[in-house]
C-alpha cells in the first residue's frame, strides 16, 4: 500500500482544538496530515476512515489526555500503530501529552512529546523537534561537568564547588571596598547568583540583552535607576553623594548577578541589629520573583549557585522587625565577615524557601539559636509571630 500521509492525528473530539493547531503547524512545514476535523466528509464510514488514516500514514500522533485514554473509539487507533512497530524503530506511534496525566501500561516506557506547562512557541518547538528522526545532538557544546576531584588517602568532604574560585575572589574584593557602586562604609551584605555556564563558557551578553529584562531590582528599595556600565547592566538607588548608594544589583555580561545592600543592616533601634524577618524575606522574594526570572529570561542554563555574605557585622545580633523585644536574647556575632552556605538550584521548580534555609540557619546559629524560626514544620518560610 502506498503511504500517502506523513502523519495521522489520533485524538478525542473534546481535544479537537489541539489537534487542529498541531495539524496546522505540521502542514505549514510541508508535511501531509490526515485529521478527522478536515478530512472526514458527511457520509464517510467513520471506522473505515480511521483505518485509512492510520494505515496510509507514516506516523500516528496520539494526543494523550484523560479524554483520549478513556474513549473506546481511540484505543484501536493507537493500539494498531503500536502493534505495527512495537520496538519504536520506525516511530509509527508518537504520543503527544496534552494533559498532565500519568502514563501507565504499554504507554509508560514510550518517550513522548510533552506540551504540558509550555507556552505557544515552546509547544510548537517541541512538536517540530519531537517529530524529527535526527539524533538529538545539541547545537552547542555541552557544559563541562567540572573538575573531577582527586581522591586522597584521607578524603575531606568540602562544601565548596565549581563557583568557589570566582566567589571567593569577588567576596574579598567587596570586603575591601571594591563595590561596583560606592557603598557607605559600614555593615553590608552581598547576594550572588552564579550560573555554571558563566564560568564554563565564553558566552557574553550585550548590555542591550541584559537591560531588556525589567525584573532587575535592587534589594530593599521601591525606586531605582537603570545604568549601562562596562560590566554590563545595573540598577541602583541614588544616594546623597554622586555614585553613592545603599543598594545596587549588577548583571554581569557573563550572566552572573550581584546584589549588594547596606540599608537592611541599619534598621534596628541601635546600630548593631539585623532585622532577621525582613532580611530573609527580601532575599527570598528577590531571588524567586526577580533574579531567577531574569536569568531564565535570557536563556541561562542550570545549575545556579546562590551565595550570601555579610561584612563588618562583628557584635551584631538578630532581632525582629515587628517588635522591639530582643529575639530570645541572641548572642552577638563574633566575627567581622560571615559567609553563609552556598546553595545550588538545579531546577526552575526548586523551592527557593527550602533551598535557602541552611544559609539562614547558620546566621541564627552564630547568634546562639538552633535555626531560623521563620520556617514551619514543612520547611516553608512563614514569618514567625512569636518574637
Amino acid at each position: 500500500m502506498d503511504i500517502k500521509y506523513d502523519f495521522f492525528i489520533s485524538y478525542n473530539h473534546k481535544d479537537e482544538k489541539f489537534a487542529e493547531w498541531i495539524a496546522w503547524i505540521l502542514e505549514k512545514e510541508n508535511y501531509q496530515v490526515f485529521i478527522q476535523a478536515w478530512d472526514f466528509q458527511p457520509g464517510n464510514n467513520f471506522v473505515l476512515q480511521m483505518q485509512k488514516g492510520s494505515a496510509n500514514s507514516k506516523h500516528t500522533l496520539a494526543l494523550l489526555s484523560n479524554n483520549y485514554l478513556s474513549a473506546l473509539n481511540t484505543q484501536p487507533e493507537w493500539a494498531a500503530a503500536f502493534a505495527s512497530d512495537p520496538t519504536g524503530v520506525s516511530r509509527k506511534f508518537i504520543p503527544v501529552r496534552i494533559e498532565d496525566i500519568k502514563l501507565e501500561g504499554l504507554l509508560s516506557p514510550i518517550i513522548y512529546i510533552d506540551l504540558v506547562g509550555k507556552n505557544e512557541e515552546e509547544a510548537k518547538q517541541s512538536i517540530l523537534e519531537g517529530i524529527k528522526r535526527e539524533r538529538q545532538k545539541p547545537p552547542i557544546a555541552p557544559l563541562f561537568p567540572g573538575i573531577i576531584e582527586k581522591k586522597e588517602n584521607n578524603p575531606v568532604t568540602s562544601s565548596r564547588g565549581w563557583y568557589a574560585t570566582w566567589l571567593d575572589k569577588r567576596i574579598s574584593e567587596i570586603e575591601n571596598g571594591k563595590d561596583i557602586f560606592k557603598i557607605p562604609k559600614g555593615p553590608k551584605f552581598s547576594l550572588h547568583l552564579i550560573p555554571i555556564e558563566a564560568l564554563s563558557q565564553s558566552k557574553v551578553y550585550s548590555p542591550k540583552e541584559l537591560s531588556a529584562h525589567k525584573n532587575l531590582k535592587p534589594l530593599f528599595t521601591y525606586g531605582w535607576d537603570p545604568k549601562v556600565n562596562k560590566e554590563g547592566f545595573a540598577a541602583f538607588v541614588r544616594g546623597q553623594q554622586v555614585n553613592e548608594t545603599h543598594s545596587y544589583v549588577q548583571f554581569y555580561r557573563n550572566g552572573i548577578i550581584e546584589a549588594v545592600e547596606s540599608g537592611l543592616l541599619s534598621l534596628g533601634e541601635n546600630t548593631k541589629e539585623i532585622i532577621i524577618d525582613k532580611f530573609e524575606k527580601e532575599i527570598i522574594e528577590h531571588v524567586k520573583l526577580h533574579y531567577l526570572k531574569v536569568l531564565k529570561g535570557i536563556g541561562i542554563r542550570l545549575p545556579i549557585a546562590i551565595g550570601i555574605c555579610l561584612y563588618d557585622i562583628e557584635g551584631y545580633r538578630i532581632s525582629s522587625y515587628r517588635t522591639a523585644n530582643r529575639l530570645h536574647k541572641p548572642d552577638a556575632i563574633e566575627q567581622s565577615k560571615l559567609e553563609l552556605p552556598v546553595i545550588q538550584i538545579n531546577s526552575w521548580e526548586d523551592s527557593i524557601d527550602k533551598a535557602l534555609q541552611p544559609s539562614f540557619d547558620l546566621l541564627w546559629n552564630h547568634c546562639g539559636l538552633e535555626g531560623s524560626l521563620n520556617y514551619d514544620k514543612n520547611e516553608n518560610w512563614n514569618e514567625y509571630r512569636g518574637y
